[in-house]
């Protein structure tokens, strides 16, 4: 199976988790393709000032890897600045949240995993 880019669909997420701005998320594939152990396989797109509002993962684990930029992400109230080529995992029943404060854009694949 070939998902063109042209069909993928995408979605704009205002206040996403009331975190600030808006999240452009194109979706890799839907989750009828994760054989109910996932949720959610997407890119994401944060413009300066948006990003993800902190959260909790109950009864599942979150993995971001940013592609390209940099953001500030927050691990269990800890923040810190990550940038392309690094991994975030958010595990069961633990927050987490990002955003870009740089004027470039960040771009990042986010997978949530089922319990």
């Amino acid at each position: 199976m070939i998902v063109r880019k042209e069909n993928r669909t995408v979605k704009v997420r205002e206040a996403m988790r009331e975190g600030p701005g808006r999240v452009v998320i194109t979706d890799i594939c839907g989750k009828e393709d994760l054989y109910e152990k996932g949720r959610l396989y997407s890119q994401m797109l944060l413009k300066k000032d948006c990003g993800i509002g902190v959260h909790v993962h109950e009864g599942e684990k979150e993995i971001f890897v940013i592609n390209e930029g940099k953001a500030l992400y927050n691990d269990d109230g800890t923040e810190y600045e990550v940038s392309e080529g690094d991994v975030m995992i958010c595990e069961d029943g633990h927050s987490h949240g990002i955003r870009n404060v740089w004027e470039e854009d960040c771009v990042l694949t986010a997978l949530i995993v089922l319990k």
